[in-house]
């Protein structure tokens, strides 16, 4: 049963994930008119916001392909170069580019300085469990690592959830516009670093009892 549970949310994760994926890429058409940036022409004059703009997706894009693998021991086994590998360009993906993009992007987010405030504390939320991951793999910590990376890819799908309170915000709760970006901009991190939690309640008893992470 447990395995059923864990094999049905690795493929709503895959899913969902690969949605984001398409939408990502589908903006490097570069239509500068195309659905979000409809609504940012008056920035897209700014090069560092567009540059931003294009790395963040580019390179979330990178955090997802690289990130959920990790978790599959047995098609990429913990201790294998190729997972060391991807490990590095996940975090330096997160902590080099989408992070510190995000972060300059939150200024710029529709809904005002509430929504501001709440992309600021998603994109902290995202970095400083990804550069704890990174620490505790540095150190050989193992368990912490992986209990880490949980976080850490749970935060880096924030977008697969903000993508779907969006439409639920305006269409199920029917708030204005403002509203919905506010109420996305934290529920969206909150709600998967929730999720973190409770995945890591499942698994701490069994990573005591198991030694796959060091298979």
């Amino acid at each position: 049963m447990n395995k059923l549970i864990t094999y049905t949310g690795w493929l709503i994760v895959v899913f969902f994930a690969s949605c984001l994926i398409i939408i990502a890429l589908s903006y490097f058409s570069f239509n500068l008119n195309f659905h979000f940036l409809r609504s940012k022409q008056d920035l897209l004059s700014n090069t560092i916001w567009l540059a931003s703009f294009y790395l963040h997706l580019l390179f979330g894009v990178v955090a997802i392909l690289s990130g959920i693998p990790l978790f599959f021991n047995r098609l990429i086994p913990f201790k294998s170069n190729l997972h060391q590998i991807l490990g590095r360009v996940y975090i330096l993906s997160i902590l080099l580019i989408t992070g510190p993009t995000g972060f300059y992007l939150s200024f710029f987010a529709e809904g005002g300085i509430y929504a501001t405030i709440g992309f600021l504390c998603m994109t902290m939320a995202w970095m400083v469990p990804t550069y704890l991951a990174f620490v505790f793999a540095v150190k050989k910590k193992i368990e912490a690592h992986y209990l880490w990376m949980i976080r850490s890819l749970a935060l880096t799908l924030s977008g697969v959830t903000l993508r779907l309170l969006t439409p639920f915000g305006s269409h199920i709760l029917e708030l204005d516009e403002d509203s919905n970006f506010i109420l996305t901009a934290y529920l969206s991190w909150m709600i998967n670093w929730g999720i973190a939690e409770i995945i890591i309640l499942r698994v701490r008893n069994r990573l005591k009892n198991s030694n796959f992470l060091m298979e």
